[in-house]
């Protein structure tokens, strides 16, 4: 007796897969469209408020010491790390160009408190002294401040999660600092004269000169000094 035949039916070709859901495709590319608007804005606002990305400034110098600074200095690491990758942190033996701190300062003041003493608002203020040197002591720039002050509210129920924000504000602010420096050694480059100490010394000011620095002596007036003739 012949065994019955069976047929099996192959399912039509496309079968099985998810055909795309276009109008919800449609939905979604207005709202992509409004997103990327929305962070191209974002972007333009923050540079018209003067941020910027922080990028390392490339240097004539490539082996730099850092003087003056405390054993476990902050200030200190965030120069190093504003540093490009071409410059490196040496011994003064080895030096091209010796930072030396004067002055390395945190300073924290109450600003606002309420009558029964609780304390509402503290002014951060962070203040860097220093001048440039070459490896002999001959002084590249005169002593220079760079300052940065911060307000910050504090609450006493939460002093753990204000002590965080507080430290976390203080390293932004020598973070800016530092990159500003770096910007004033890119500005002094290798002066090999009174003319060349004359024109970066209008550099360096020009990189510092927004900043509330207060110094007893210009930049340009010292290296103007240095190109008097006589000396």
């Amino acid at each position: 007796m012949t065994a019955p035949t069976h047929f099996v039916r192959r399912p039509p070709a496309g079968a099985g897969r998810l055909a795309p859901d276009r109008p919800r495709a449609r939905r979604l590319a207005p709202r992509r469209l409004a997103l990327a608007a929305l962070a191209v804005a974002a972007a333009a606002t923050l540079a018209a408020c003067g941020f910027h990305v922080r990028v390392a400034q490339p240097l004539n110098y490539e082996r730099i010491t850092l003087s003056g600074f405390a054993d476990r200095s902050t200030m200190a690491d965030e120069i190093r790390r504003a540093l490009p990758s071409t410059a490196h942190i040496v011994n003064v033996l080895e030096s091209q160009v010796v930072v030396e701190a004067l002055e390395d300062t945190q300073k924290t003041t109450v600003e606002a408190s309420t009558a029964f003493g609780q304390v509402r608002e503290l002014e951060l203020h962070v203040k860097l002294r220093y001048r440039v040197l070459d490896p002999k002591g001959v002084e590249l720039l005169p002593a220079a401040d760079i300052e940065r002050f911060r307000d910050m509210t504090y609450d006493e129920a939460n002093a753990l999660a204000k002590d965080t924000e507080l430290k976390a504000l203080y390293r932004d602010m020598q973070a800016d600092m530092a990159y500003q420096l770096i910007r004033v050694l890119a500005a002094v480059g290798k002066p090999t004269g009174p003319a060349a100490q004359v024109s970066a010394a209008r550099a360096a000011s020009a990189a510092f000169a927004h900043s509330e620095a207060a110094s007893s002596v210009s930049a340009v007036e010292w290296a103007a000094s240095q190109a008097a003739p006589g000396r």
